[in-house]
């Protein structure tokens, strides 16, 4: 249980954005100050997170939007950021973010529209379900080939310039692009081995050059992204009663993973979170929270530059996780989100006895939304928005930080002599301040020691 004050949590504002009218399963980050929301009434909806302000709506779609893609300029071009909305109205749709206006309504891919990937090394985009497509920027149709699978394709995962991997049901396909010019091909060219016995949940990348599956059955695989096999298997569950559970409820199935650094994998395992060392054949378990929701963890990732983890679920929570600044030795300099997750240096995480695992505390609560929590998206020091079942987005803030920036603001209004704020550090985890003279006030991140 976490105390009511909650001196370690630092979100103690809230912003409620209201627009949608179902639910909001789609989330994207646009940059430092915007995000997109898509969901179940069919529309997408621009917003300003500094402010909560809704910038722009973009509707047109006749059934949910199931999933949202941004193609972002090259650097130095002056092309606008577009957006790419597929839905279960077999129409995918392109939009240019900054006028609403819809650029391309495109009719071809003749099926529900499950998923969007891009590959920006050619500057082309491909949408899964029934079939696999490959489109240009402007939404022109360059190739399209049939789904082996009998079932739709639910993800699809870019692991080398003109190579992806497309998961439907249990199994994974690999494909490669060939594009030349105008024209572009895909090409089937792998089946992988099968190793799952149930869908895939969760399909990512990890920084060494390998992609990891996850599965309902409990099974996560980590891939060659250059031979395309089997490197190691994880949490491998072997009696098919065990994994289904009660009704079928499937409660070590993997919802969502995240590998923010080299060696590990956080997983969202059922209700609970497990980090695991993929360094190992053994697949040793770093840290383990067990039940850390009422129910099934939807997504997780790291948040204020890595000060928390958080996990949102179906039970309508979010947690904060990490280790308490009290159960920190002040003599250890945290490097990286697993070392702040911990509590513990990189040497001494290598050092941990298999037996050894290691148990976060719930550092936080975030409380606002009325159904599940599907999913959120960081913005530093600006905060974090959630959005879920109850058709709402929540943007949650650093209170203190934002009583700061409001007296830095009314100081600059009536031109009062704006010294040096810091924020309070009674809880011992890093925070923004504010530094200045008397000619200005500067918002800047507090450092650690090990910077």
């Amino acid at each position: 249980m976490v105390e009511d004050a909650q001196p370690c949590n630092l979100y103690r504002e809230v912003l409620i954005l209201q627009h949608h009218t179902d639910i909001v399963r789609a989330l994207v980050k646009v940059d430092d100050h915007r995000c997109i929301s898509a969901g179940d009434d069919c529309t997408a909806a621009l917003w300003d997170i500094e402010d909560g302000r809704k910038l722009n709506v973009f509707s047109g779609h006749k059934l949910p939007i199931n999933c949202i893609l941004l193609l972002k300029p090259e650097p130095g071009s002056y092309d606008d950021i577009l957006l790419i909305t597929g839905a279960s109205d077999k129409h995918i749709k392109v939009w240019n973010i900054e006028t609403g206006q819809c650029l391309e309504d495109i009719t071809e891919h003749n099926s529900s529209v499950k998923c969007l990937a891009s590959l920006p090394a050619f500057d082309i985009f491909i949408s899964g379900g029934e079939k696999l497509c490959a489109w240009s920027r402007k939404g022109k149709q360059l190739h399209q080939v049939e789904n082996p699978g009998k079932a739709d394709i639910q993800f699809l995962l870019p692991i080398k310039e003109n190579r992806f991997v497309a998961a439907c049901e249990e199994s994974l396909y690999v494909y490669t692009v060939e594009y030349c010019g105008d024209s572009c091909e895909i090409k089937f060219f792998k089946h992988l081995f099968r190793q799952h016995r149930e869908a895939i949940g969760s399909l990512i990348n990890v920084p060494d050059g390998s992609f990891a599956s996850g599965s309902l059955d409990g099974l996560i695989v980590l891939w060659s992204s250059h031979t395309l096999s089997a490197i190691r298997q994880f949490n491998q569950i072997k009696e098919e009663k065990e994994f289904r559970g009660i009704d079928n409820h499937y409660p070590f199935s993997i919802q969502h993973m995240i590998s923010p650094e080299k060696g590990c994998i956080f997983a969202a395992v059922g209700n609970s979170i497990y980090v695991f060392d993929i360094t190992k054949d053994q697949g040793r378990i770093i840290a383990k929270k067990q039940d850390a929701h009422m129910s099934k963890i939807k997504h997780m990732d790291f948040l204020y530059h890595g000060l928390y983890l958080a996990t949102c679920s179906e039970d309508g929570a979010i947690k904060l996780w990490g280790r308490a600044p009290a159960e920190k030795n002040d003599k250890d300099y945290f490097m990286n989100p697993l070392e702040t997750f911990t509590g513990l240096s990189s040497d001494k995480i290598r050092k941990l006895k298999k037996s050894e695992t290691v148990e976060p505390c719930l550092l936080g609560e975030c409380l606002g939304h009325s159904g599940a929590v599907q999913l959120f998206v960081d913005f530093g020091e600006e905060g974090f928005v959630s959005c879920g079942g109850d058709g709402l987005l929540i943007l949650w803030k650093d209170g203190v930080l934002q009583n700061l920036k409001r007296s830095q603001f009314i100081g600059e209004m009536t031109g009062a002599t704006q010294s040096s704020y810091t924020c309070s550090t009674l809880t011992g985890l890093s925070r923004p301040i504010f530094t200045g003279d008397d000619d200005q006030a500067t918002l800047r991140t507090e450092e650690s020691p090990s910077d």
